[in-house]
């Protein structure tokens, strides 16, 4: 860092509190008072970043970022209709200016197409805080994520290098999507998306053939979006649909729609397989017998493994 400049990016911890829903990341606000309102509005400019940590199940992770659009005191900001009508931030909704100087209740607004909230947080470890000039001391008498809260309990400042070491994290992290031997908990497997285990296939291909490769995911068509098509070593396609739910008739016939679409536009042998929950009972002797497609169910392995491993 050059000397004189300043560090105007910041990295701000938090907790969910049912009462206080702040940070509000639906809506990338983020309210506060006293000397971090004051460093809000005067300190943090347009077009920087704030990065929002937690704690996730005994761990730290980065879970959003906001580029900032603009910083307003509170009580300026409740007077504006077309605001108080779209933010629901509680330092907007309950504000009262009671006990407190107008000048200390300030709320952030993210840049809602440049903000993010991370669909898959980054884990914030030692391996990454050493990173970042933090200059986080990491001690015998304290575990890694013990180091990090504490060096971290308040806000800190990031530079413009610690700020592109975390773009380029996320993005790493994002790619890489969740492994064969991963173990997820409770909570993360009710919170699966179909999303997740599209990219988790992605992957992990050698679950649905051999010598796999990707072409497209999420493909635009006339005969709707298809998930994933994939090529094999003889340059035949496979058509991936997946539904989280059990499937009936109406998924083999999309299916169907999108392995007709395919084979007319290449010319190739197409394949097709939907990933699923389960099948229907009434359509269960039917399916047996169809041709050229596959149906393969998802499901959850059950392990036990000792305190502070993850697999």
């Amino acid at each position: 860092m050059k000397r004189g400049e300043k560090k105007m990016n910041l990295l701000i911890p938090y907790v969910h509190l049912y009462c206080h829903p702040d940070p509000l990341f639906e809506e990338f606000t983020y309210g506060d008072v006293g000397a971090r309102a004051r460093k809000l509005k005067n300190d943090l400019k347009k077009g920087k970043y704030v990065f929002f940590h937690t704690s996730i199940r005994g761990k730290k992770y980065i879970t959003a970022y906001y580029v900032v659009d603009r910083s307003l005191d509170t009580a300026k900001a409740i007077k504006n209709r077309n605001i108080t009508n779209k933010y629901n931030n509680p330092h907007i909704s309950g504000f009262s200016g009671e006990g407190t100087d107008e000048d200390d209740n300030v709320v952030l607004f993210g840049d809602p197409i440049t903000s993010r909230i991370l669909e898959k947080p980054l884990l914030f470890d030692k391996t990454l805080a050493e990173k970042l000039s933090l200059n986080i001391k990491f001690s015998k008498g304290k575990t890694e994520t013990q180091a990090i809260g504490s060096a971290t309990r308040a806000w800190r400042e990031l530079t413009g290098n610690d700020v592109k070491i975390l773009l380029k994290g996320i993005k790493s992290s994002e790619k890489e999507g969740v492994g064969i031997e991963t173990i997820l908990s409770t909570d993360e497997v009710t919170e699966i998306i179909e999303k997740d285990i599209e990219g988790f296939i992605e992957k992990n291909t050698s679950l649905i053939g051999k010598s796999l490769k990707l072409k497209r995911r999420q493909l635009d068509t006339s005969a709707g979006r298809i998930d994933l098509i994939f090529e094999d070593k003889k340059d035949n396609l496979m058509v991936v649909e997946l539904k989280l739910n059990t499937i009936g008739r109406e998924a083999i016939n999309q299916l169907r729609r999108y392995m007709n679409w395919v084979k007319k536009e290449t010319k190739k042998e197409v394949t097709g397989i939907i990933v699923c929950k389960g099948v229907m009972p009434t359509f269960e002797e039917d399916f047996k017998k169809l041709k050229n497609i596959k149906i393969l169910c998802y499901g959850w392995q059950l392990k036990v493994y000792p305190w502070g491993e993850t697999g």
